[in-house]
């Protein structure tokens, strides 16, 4: 097995910046759920023709999943795990890394996904449903776990544990690694949780085998993880400072998102690397099999929980996150937290991201038609009623039976989304797909295609045959 080093994570779009970095990959990480596909069967499939392209990529492999988080006290998804072992073992990854966070709660049927990462419960009771969770994920994996250590935009509150507290008590109750995200736990110093510091001190920094630089910005008095950049000085300085305390680090990986790659200059991001490399290097004994440290079975915290039990939390927190009124106590007093109003428009933009990635021309139609006010009121009124989907391609079905059902006075919005819709599933099944229209395709689509409502187009009856 490679000793592993400094490396990129893999996004879609990140080629050139891939490219323009080749002779300075030890390791590459890839996210699993970026190479999944939904089938129309309910299934999900990995794209066999984009790992046959990762697989040309220079280093080593190392896999870190970003949707199913075993942080909560629903486990993680057991098909997720499987498709991410499945995966890693292909990649030869020496680990797996998931988020300590939870994004599904809810009781029973009425179960619902919240659309973005959210801190657990950080109590004794949250530390043992989180192991069971974190092990759960472990044991149905062939390699050893790693968990994140997330950002977190709420305010400290008196009836829970530290930051670094509960993530040690988790880690060392699940056995399992750490990989520490430096640009998350420095948004948390920013935002007014624990200094990075305090938060070191309580970690077992001996379980810490990956490190994550990242970037971010302010808004609306927060610093957001939203990976959207190079790292700033203040976080290079706190690398070169922190990488050395970390005797069982692997690897050192720069992170960012897709949306960002295109402003991203190939030589900046060469520069960074560089940079890491002088300031850490991989231990001689890096190239020997990865152990997963022992579970440890002993009290791991103690002191009676208060406030909140972890169930009421998770629904509570994801409940107004998405949208939903408060209907308990707790979530009346949740809502004070401004930082839930930061919460419900990061998974709003989010959603409507998702949906103009995918829906392209309907959401073209939308805003020329109704207006960024009127898509925003439509998009209120859909999220409010249906919770967020795992993939893009689930959110756009979901939106497009919302348009039906509402029935919003569009022209030419049952064609269009009736082209959109079949492009969706050609991509999916990889297969040619037959539409029936009412109005001339090539004249809707040029138009919009423009930035313009379309000027009288022909109607009839018009097959077109939709290819990938």
């Amino acid at each position: 097995m490679t000793g592993l080093g400094v490396g990129l994570t893999h996004v879609p779009g990140a080629e050139p910046i891939l490219e323009a970095c080749a002779d300075l990959l030890e390791v590459v990480e890839i996210e699993p759920q970026t190479l999944w596909r939904s089938r129309p069967d309910g299934t999900t499939g990995c794209d066999e023709e984009a790992l046959r392209r990762l697989a040309d990529l220079p280093g080593a492999r190392l896999l870190h999943s970003v949707g199913n988080p075993v942080g909560g006290c629903r486990p993680a998804d057991p098909r997720q795990t499987a498709l991410v072992g499945e995966l890693a073992e292909r990649l030869q990854a020496p680990w797996v890394s998931e988020h300590l966070a939870f994004n599904r709660t809810g009781r029973g049927n009425a179960g619902f996904r919240t659309g973005f990462m959210l801190p657990p419960r950080q109590t004794p009771e949250g530390v043992r449903r989180s192991i069971a969770s974190v092990r759960a994920m472990a044991d149905a994996l062939p390699m050893p776990l790693a968990v994140e250590i997330g950002a977190n935009y709420l305010r400290p509150r008196a009836d829970e544990l530290s930051d670094g507290r509960f993530v040690a008590s988790v880690a060392k109750g699940a056995g399992s690694g750490l990989l520490l995200d430096l640009h998350n736990v420095l948004a948390n110093q920013r935002n007014g949780r624990a200094s990075v510091d305090r938060l070191l001190d309580e970690l077992p920094l001996d379980r810490v085998w990956e490190v994550h630089l990242a970037g971010g910005f302010e808004h609306r008095g927060y610093w957001l993880d939203s990976h959207s950049g190079l790292p700033d000085e203040e976080l290079l300085a706190l690398a070169e400072r922190v990488l050395p305390r970390l005797p069982a680090l692997r690897a050192v990986l720069f992170e960012v998102m897709s949306s960002a790659v295109p402003d991203l200059d190939p030589q900046a991001v060469r520069d960074l690397l560089v940079r890491v490399r002088e300031q850490w290097r991989p231990p001689l004994t890096a190239g020997r099999p990865l152990i997963a440290p022992t579970p440890q079975s002993y009290p791991l915290v103690d002191g009676p929980d208060s406030g909140p039990d972890p169930e009421e939390w998770e629904n509570a927190l994801g409940s107004l996150t998405i949208g939903r009124e408060a209907d308990s106590p707790f979530a009346q007093e949740l809502t004070a937290d401004p930082a839930i109003a930061l919460l419900r428009e990061l998974v709003t933009e989010f959603r409507a991201s998702a949906l103009a990635g995918t829906l392209v021309n309907t959401v073209r139609l939308l805003l020329l038609t109704l207006g960024e006010t009127g898509v925003c009121t439509l998009l209120d009124d859909y999220t409010r009623f249906h919770p967020p989907e795992l993939f893009p391609t689930e959110e756009a079905e979901a939106f497009a039976a919302h348009l039906r059902r509402t029935r919003p006075r569009v022209p030419w919005l049952t064609d269009v989304l009736e082209l959109d819709l079949g492009l969706v599933r050609v991509q999916l099944n990889n297969a040619p797909r037959t539409v029936h229209l009412d109005t001339d395709p090539n004249e809707l689509l040029s138009a919009l295609g423009a930035g313009r409502l379309p000027d009288d187009p022909r109607q009839g009856r018009f097959v077109v045959r939709l290819t990938a």
